[in-house]
């Protein structure tokens, strides 16, 4: 379990960097900020138990509402983290509102596993929440995470304080990619739920907006075409 104490001074977060060799404990991210990725996993691939967990590649990755976009590399290695307790565990959890003694959250948050698919891709998931880079800065220093990591214990033994703090650069894309809520906590199940279903009725929406003007055009057309061949008609009497 992890044991947490701790408020913040972000000394070295001036310096904090995306690393080039990214070891397993470390999420790969994108400079895209598009909306949530609609690629989809075979299904064969995807199980759901009687409890509504849900098992992709043979890996229960609990509630989550993205399952079907999991590559089998990826929840793999999001499994290992989460089993590790690394730095973004430890950073989701803390957001989560995880109670180090529990293991339970004190906040309705999101699924550890569609926040690491989230974080990775790096797509804006909810303008209304988003931050500009400063903003989420500043509300990266109002906690102490320094002195957050310093305090921290996986397994009885504390963890490698720059190590962690070199994973912010994560926290600050979930800021700017509206991942946390104005409560300054990560999205919770249903929030991200109402944010998928209204994308996909958006789209939804687009499509048939689309398809409306097409039709409005090839009546147009077929209504211009018929009057060419009544006037053709009249002039030929």
């Amino acid at each position: 379990m992890i044991g947490q104490v701790g408020q913040t001074q972000l000394s070295l977060l001036g310096s904090v960097q995306p690393k080039g060799n990214q070891p397993v404990q470390t999420l790969e991210t994108t400079n895209e900020t598009d909306t949530i990725d609609v690629e989809t996993t075979d299904s064969d691939s995807i199980v759901y138990d009687k409890y509504g967990h849900t098992e992709v590649f043979g890996i229960n990755v609990g509630h989550s509402l993205l399952a079907n976009q999991f590559s089998e590399e990826d929840v793999k290695r999001w499994k290992q983290i989460s089993q590790e307790q690394g730095p973004l565990r430890i950073i989701f959890d803390e957001m989560a509102g995880v109670e180090a003694t529990t293991g339970y959250s004190t906040k309705v948050s999101m699924n550890f596993f569609d926040f690491c698919y989230l974080a990775e891709k790096g797509k804006m998931v909810n303008p209304q929440n988003a931050l500009s880079s400063d903003e989420a800065q500043q509300q990266i220093q109002s906690k102490n995470w320094f002195t957050f990591f310093k305090n921290t214990t996986v397994n009885g033994k504390g963890i490698d304080v720059q190590d962690a703090m070199q994973h912010l650069d994560i926290l600050q894309r979930c800021y700017e990619m509206g991942l946390i809520n104005n409560r300054g906590g990560l999205m919770s199940e249903d929030e991200l739920r109402a944010t998928i279903n209204k994308q996909k009725y958006d789209e939804q929406r687009a499509f048939l907006e689309k398809q409306y003007a097409k039709d409005l055009e090839t009546k147009e057309l077929e209504v211009n075409s018929l009057e060419k061949a009544k006037q053709a008609y009249n002039d030929s009497i």
